[in-house]
């Protein structure tokens, strides 16, 4: 099952990010903190599939309309590989 630990300034994803488990979590997820900044990171998601591409680029848009400054760090190369797939890995803040 896929969970959201949230620290400060960071929202640290565990576990299944897929189509299957993806939809638990959107709601939370869409829930950004407004005018500050938020790193998310995905060191501990074991699997993703093109639903994880979806939602960070839901999560994206949500940042941007509530001020709210995103970025994604330690990506696996699983999801690095979808981003290029589908042409969008430059339109991702990614922090190393």
């Amino acid at each position: 099952m896929a969970q959201i630990e949230k620290l400060d300034g960071l929202w640290k994803l565990h576990g299944d990010m897929s189509i299957k488990r993806i939809l638990e979590l959107r709601t939370e997820a869409l829930a950004l903190p407004r005018g500050t900044q938020l790193a998310i990171d995905f060191s501990a998601v074991t699997h993703v599939d093109t639903a994880t591409v979806s939602i960070m680029f839901e999560l994206l848009r949500n940042a941007t309309s509530s001020g709210c400054h995103l970025s994604f760090i330690k990506l696996p190369d699983n999801l690095r590989s979808l981003l290029s797939l589908y042409g969008v890995d430059g339109l991702i803040p990614e922090k190393p």
